[in-house]
């Protein structure tokens, strides 16, 4: 899965004249997403999903090994065409279940979006909240840090503390928290399955 960031980049219109009336922030938004409360939630529903399709990649990998059991004991006496057929059917497994993990854990597919849908109404919240910040702030620009766009920054400028209080306020931490989504780290197994090959189950991710 590509690297997904939550990019703030919130320009408001100069006030006077000249740079000198000027106030910029930076905010980190990947420290907003990891201490946020919401994100603990969504990393419990993501989990769940991934852990849903990986049973799924289990069960159609013991299916294809008790079939490639029953073919070396039945093999010595069908003949020519029937191992042909179960061969084909094997074959036929193998490439159902290579197929399941490159829609789900593959590039674009459905891991990633899932991922995406539930992060969304968090990326939305925290847009709108550096948007009212910068506002009832009067700042000029605020940078997302997290984006590498800024070089050097005074400490005074950063202003993610406030927008983690903003994005909490209304919400409690949980007492077991499941490790918050952080973008970039669900890195989803490349499928490699080949014809002959037997289907191996996705690695775990790092949510």
């Amino acid at each position: 899965m590509k690297k997904i960031y939550l990019a703030v980049l919130i320009l408001v219109s100069v006030i006077g004249i000249g740079y000198a009336q000027t106030k910029l922030g930076y905010v980190d938004t990947d420290r907003v997403i990891a201490q946020s409360n919401e994100a603990a939630e969504i990393s419990r529903l993501f989990n769940l999903d991934i852990q849903n399709w990986k049973a799924q990649v289990k069960t159609m990998n013991e299916e294809i090994k008790r079939m490639e059991r029953a073919f070396e004991i039945d093999k010595l006496t069908k003949n020519d065409a029937a191992k042909r057929e179960a061969q084909a059917r094997i074959d036929a497994k193998k490439a159902e279940a290579g197929k399941f993990i490159d829609e789900y854990f593959g590039e674009g597919g459905k891991q990633e979006q899932r991922y995406q849908e539930l992060l969304q109404p968090l990326t939305v919240k925290i847009n709108g909240i550096i948007v009212k910040i910068a506002e009832d702030e009067d700042y000029t620009m605020i940078f997302d840090v997290s984006l590498g766009t800024v070089l050097y920054a005074k400490e005074t400028l950063d202003l993610t503390d406030l927008v983690i209080q903003e994005l909490n306020k209304d919400t409690v931490a949980p007492a077991d928290q499941t490790p918050a989504i952080i973008p970039g780290q669900t890195e989803p197994p490349k499928n490699e399955t080949k014809p002959n090959d037997t289907v191996t189950e996705p690695k775990p991710d790092k949510p």
